[in-house]
């Protein structure tokens, strides 16, 4: 019987194995020193983007993890760029503001939930090369660039806004002081400090694994704007798929000594 316990741990164990390899979470993250203007200090822009495939489903989370208060459109996270394996198209569903993040700078209607579904907007087949080496097919943006129209967006606008104009809705950091706000972010609605965007009707046999050459926008323009290309930090398995194995585990093993017992 104990060789039985021990049989079923190796075979739940093996499915962990199997399951995690399936399911991952990749992050990458970016991070450059620039000078937005020749009038301010020099700032060190910070992003990340984790991608995670749960339930058929697409979930990035796109933050700006600065430690600067921004003075102009320039300082403000608007995109995240990448490439798809096969160049495949997706199905954009909400775009959320993150637990714990809010909108700074501007008011937002009554009742507003955090749903900026129809602020930001998603496309594929871009031609996007703004620096050598650079391929990605696929974007996710608050603002206009050269691609991004509103029929792209992920859901309806929201009252009184006008969606993918300028740097509105974009990601700020955590040290924003709206006060101080000049220029083109001066009375602007922004995000501090995370976005959610979600996304379904995943091809078959879709992985994160298909995700590759991820960028980070900066800006309202791609010529006067940054980018700044991200890099693969981490490659987990995604926590539920984790949690469900263990109690599965668990589950198994204990079953195993009930029936032991019973006998």
């Amino acid at each position: 019987m104990v060789m039985k316990k021990i049989a079923i741990a190796f075979v739940a164990l093996a499915l962990f194995v199997v399951i995690s390899a399936r399911a991952k979470a990749s992050t990458y993250t970016a991070s450059e020193a620039t000078t937005a203007s020749k009038k301010e200090a020099s700032v060190t822009l910070k992003a990340s983007a984790t991608f995670v495939v749960s339930n058929l489903d697409l979930v990035v989370t796109l933050s700006n993890t600065g430690t600067y208060d921004p003075r102009n459109p320039a300082d403000i996270l608007t995109g995240v760029f990448f490439k798809l394996a096969g160049d495949q198209h997706l199905t954009p569903v909400a775009a959320t503001v993150a637990s714990g993040s809010s909108v700074i700078g501007h008011r937002l209607p009554l009742g507003f939930s955090g749903d900026v579904s129809g602020e930001w907007a998603y496309t594929n087949n871009l031609a996007y090369a703004p620096s050598a080496g650079i391929d990605d097919n696929e974007g996710i943006s608050s603002t206009k660039l050269k691609w991004f129209k509103k029929k792209d967006l992920f859901g309806e606008k929201i009252r009184g806004t006008s969606p993918l104009s300028g740097a509105q809705f974009g990601i700020t950091t955590l040290d924003d002081l709206a006060s101080n706000d000049k220029g083109g972010i001066k009375n602007k609605a922004l995000i501090q400090t995370t976005v959610v965007f979600v996304f379904d009707n995943l091809p078959s046999g879709f992985t994160v694994d298909d995700i590759s050459g991820v960028t980070f926008q900066y800006g309202t323009s791609i010529k006067s704007g940054i980018d700044t290309a991200g890099e693969l930090v981490a490659q987990l398995p995604e926590p539920n798929t984790i949690s469900l194995v263990v109690v599965g585990l668990l589950g198994a093993v204990a079953l195993t000594g009930v029936r032991a017992r019973r006998r």
